[in-house]
């Protein structure tokens, strides 16, 4: 229901947004070049009345499908978002045509402003590119606003062709904001000279704006590989000034870059650490769908003891011909298998028991006897595994009778192998 209630929410900000897009270009062109020229845009006022109308009413009411469930109640329907909504939503032109009221339309576009906050609050991917994305917006919008206030203060243009003159206008504020300025269209008259300086220090602020963040906006399309990179940097830099052996030195980059690969960097455990205690739960079993599905005993068991387990278990890697642990050390954790083999050694470290894949867990032995360990065990390949401290799982065994007799029996079969 709340992700129907948030789809009908977006398609109908979705809809305002483009009437409000359409209003801020027709508004300024209709004032500009007076209401014969554009006479038709009179279905389009009609309709974009309707729609702020209907809008008004919605968001006065506020049903709950026009509430976001990310939005803090600070950011409901105040005030003055009520006075913007009421004053853009009066056609003016009905009644008072051709007067600058008409552009009290364009407060609506407080609402596409909002929109854009909330994107940005909304944590999507790639904020950076979005953010590029609603400065050309914005700019496109101001380069057209200006070249109507040109076109308003120019010479009589009757007689023209109206989208001739519309981008001979274009054509000089953009010469003029981006500092060229050809000369083959200069202003002439006192208005027109203080209009030019006017969209000259908007041209210089933008320019100063560029260059302080489009740098940070680029960088920002891709922190986190912009973050691998620096730490790798970092990391070579140490290696080289340690003399660490080339061999050993290629094994680092290579967990590093199996790292990335997988997490793109960040810390699984600390990320959702800082979840409150429901959301972490639902996020645990759903990182961990994979090898809880696979591992046998907990196919049937209990949502508590599947929901204990995942959020105690720990994320490890460990890369081709790491051992894991040998034969003799003492028991701290035992291991489920989420993705990788992984063979299980004799004493000797050459005999092979066995090998285990996806969904197998090992270790325990020692755990339930409280021996050291009775074998070792080798990663054939990249592994991710997930370990489970040893206190935990003694107090697993003593809450769930039924999955500490299911472990021990598990138990006495390896051992029955001579595993």
């Amino acid at each position: 229901m709340r992700n129907r209630s948030e789809e009908m929410r977006q398609r109908w900000s979705g809809i305002v947004n483009l009437i409000t897009l359409c209003a801020a270009l027709e508004v300024p062109l209709r004032l500009v070049f007076g209401r014969a020229a554009l006479a038709p845009a009179i279905p389009f006022e009609t309709v974009t009345t309707i729609i702020y109308l209907i809008d008004f009413l919605i968001r006065l009411v506020r049903p709950a499908w026009l509430n976001s469930p990310r939005g803090p109640k600070k950011h409901r329907f105040s005030d003055w978002k009520l006075v913007t909504d009421v004053l853009a939503t009066v056609p003016f032109r009905f009644f008072l045509p051709g007067t600058p009221l008409e552009l009290l339309r364009l407060l609506k576009l407080v609402r596409t402003a909002e929109f854009f906050r909330q994107l940005h609050y909304r944590g999507i991917q790639n904020w950076g590119v979005l953010r590029l994305v609603f400065f050309v917006f914005w700019f496109v919008l101001s380069v057209h606003w200006l070249a109507c206030g040109w076109i308003l203060l120019g010479a009589d243009w009757t007689d023209q062709d109206l989208s001739a003159v519309y981008i001979s206008a274009l054509y000089w504020c953009i010469s003029t904001l981006s500092s060229v300025g050809y000369g083959d269209i200069v202003p002439r008259t006192t208005a027109e000279q203080i209009y030019s300086i006017g969209v000259m220090i908007v041209g210089v602020a933008m320019y100063s704006y560029i260059i302080g963040n489009v740098a940070t906006i680029l960088a920002g399309i891709q922190p986190a590989r912009t973050r691998y990179k620096e730490n790798m940097d970092k990391l070579s830099s140490f290696m080289r000034y340690r003399n660490i052996p080339a061999s050993l030195q290629k094994r680092i980059q290579d967990y590093f870059s199996y790292s990335w690969d997988k997490t793109l960097g960040y810390d699984e455990s600390q990320v959702i650490s800082e979840l409150p205690p429901s959301l972490m739960t639902e996020v645990v079993l759903f990182l961990k769908r994979d090898v809880i599905g696979k591992v046998p005993f907990l196919k049937g068991a209990s949502d508590e003891l599947v929901r204990e387990i995942a959020l105690q278990m720990r994320p490890v890697v460990y890369m081709p011909g790491d051992v894991v642990f040998k034969a003799g050390e003492k028991a701290t954790e035992m291991y489920f298998v989420s993705r990788g083999r992984l063979e299980v050694l004799a004493k000797d470290g050459v005999t092979v028991y066995t090998t285990l894949k996806d969904g197998d867990f090992f270790g325990e032995i020692a755990l339930l006897l409280n021996t050291s360990r009775t074998a070792s065990v080798r990663a054939l390949e990249y592994c991710d595994l997930y370990a489970l401290g040893k206190e935990t799982f003694e107090r697993i065994l003593a809450h769930y009778p039924d999955f500490a007799a299911h472990v021990h029996r598990m138990t006495r079969e390896r051992q029955e192998r001579g595993m």
